[in-house]
């Protein structure tokens, strides 16, 4: 199965950005999220994982670095998304929610 081209698209909450993805995830995809979130505000950002079909290792460890800079919540990861993260072992440390409306009330 081939990965379809990295898709993104984006809303202003409130409480939060939401952005979601769709596609390849790797660290380009990451650089196109750094670029949409405003310098110098730790605003929360919900990232909807669910329309991802590919995530490369820079695609994991981009979620490590955003997570390190500002309060990140993965919404609805597909199921390849979650295998990565599980085998690398970093499941534990993203705040992973089961939808959009979890991720953004959660805690």
């Amino acid at each position: 199965m081939r990965a379809t081209p990295f898709e993104l698209e984006h809303e202003r909450h409130p409480d939060a950005i939401v952005v979601r993805a769709r596609g390849k995830f790797d660290g380009g995809a990451a650089e196109a999220i750094e670029a949409l979130l405003p310098a110098g505000r730790a605003e929360r950002v919900v990232l909807n994982l669910g329309q991802i079909d590919y995530i490369s290792s820079s695609g994991v460890a981009a979620l490590v670095k955003l997570s390190s800079t500002r309060p990140l919540r993965i919404a609805s990861p597909a199921q390849c998304v979650r295998d990565v993260l599980s085998l690398a072992g970093i499941e534990r440390i993203l705040s992973i929610h089961g939808d959009e409306e979890a991720a953004r009330a959660g805690g």
